[in-house]
């Protein structure tokens, strides 16, 4: 088992780990939302087309993350090495969150254990402090 981290959660999948990191194709759905059709990975009723078909799937029909992660707008890095990656979305798309302001949305714990989300103060200004250790 290999785990994959990406902006909502942490998913336990099974991957090939040697110089690829190759998974199900329903892996790769189930974590993404994007599916394997011969027109391309699509979600809902939009297809993007895969144009180096032989680096995105290997011969027995298994997902490389690396090279299928930009057809649908992610980065991935992966450390076969500890059995982990970490997909986000790409460059662009975060500039254009940044030019728009919007935040993208999640749940934390607040001090008290309780699931706290962003959306619980729509329409409120909300100031986030962030710490770290490091």
């Amino acid at each position: 088992m290999a785990t994959v981290i990406n902006d909502t959660e942490h998913v336990e999948v099974e991957a090939v780990l040697d110089s690829r990191w190759l998974m199900q194709p329903a892996a790769f759905s189930a974590l993404t939302g994007w599916t394997l059709k011969p027109e391309g990975m699509c979600r809902e009723d939009v297809c993007a087309p895969i144009y180096h078909r032989d680096q995105v799937i290997s011969a027995d029909g298994l997902i490389d993350l690396q090279h299928a992660a930009p057809v649908v707008g992610l980065s991935a890095v992966v450390d076969p090495e500890r059995r982990v990656a970490a997909l986000a979305a790409s460059a662009p798309i975060r500039a254009q969150e940044m030019i728009s302001l919007a935040a993208p949305e999640f749940t934390l714990a607040n001090l008290s254990g309780d699931p706290v989300s962003l959306h619980d103060f729509d329409r409120r200004k909300v100031l986030l402090l962030a710490w770290s250790s490091w």
